[in-house]
């Protein structure tokens, strides 16, 4: 089981870090719009059309390394004053929260990707096929999907363990 989080969460690393490069690219463009808008009244075209798309990609394929690194807001009162047993039985129980939150995600995406490859949807200014990119936003929701899962099966080991997370000594404090 740890082997298979090391290479989920190293997956998902890379993952995030190639969205890090699509945002950077994203605010280059965003940036020389403005320029271009301020010195010479001449807009590039179209940057509306490309943020739309690829923020959603980015964000998309940001989730696979948040479920993987356990970076989702918690609260650990209840399960601090209770006891490993019982924090672990908050573990399962909000990760199977959050396993079904994922789940339904990636149900909504992949009809919406269908939808958009079938009805031919462009955007409004350059005219691009959206389904690449909502396709590509539905295979990184599943992708958090089944990091999750991941997750939520980590958290039943460790609750049959008696608490205590294997990957506990492992996880970093940021990505």
């Amino acid at each position: 089981m740890i082997t298979l989080e090391n290479y989920l969460r190293t997956a998902s690393r890379v993952l995030a870090l190639v969205a890090l490069a699509g945002l950077l690219g994203l605010a280059m463009m965003t940036t020389l719009d403005v320029v271009m808008r301020w010195l010479f009244k001449a807009p590039i075209q179209g940057v509306n059309d490309v943020s739309s798309v690829v923020m959603a990609v980015v964000i998309a394929a940001c989730l696979p390394a948040n479920f993987a690194f356990r970076q989702n807001i918690t609260v650990t009162l209840l399960g601090s004053a209770c006891g490993p047993k019982v924090s672990a039985n908050l573990n399962v129980f909000a990760s199977l929260i959050t396993m079904i939150f994922a789940g339904l995600m990636a149900w909504a995406f992949v009809p919406y990707a269908i939808s958009s490859w079938e009805s031919g949807a462009q955007t409004w200014v350059l005219r691009m096929p959206l389904w690449p990119f909502w396709v590509a936003a539905a295979v990184f929701v599943i992708l958090a999907a089944l990091a999750q899962l991941v997750v939520l099966l980590s958290d039943l080991v460790a609750l049959a363990r008696g608490g205590a997370r294997l990957a506990d000594a492992e996880e970093p404090t940021a990505l």
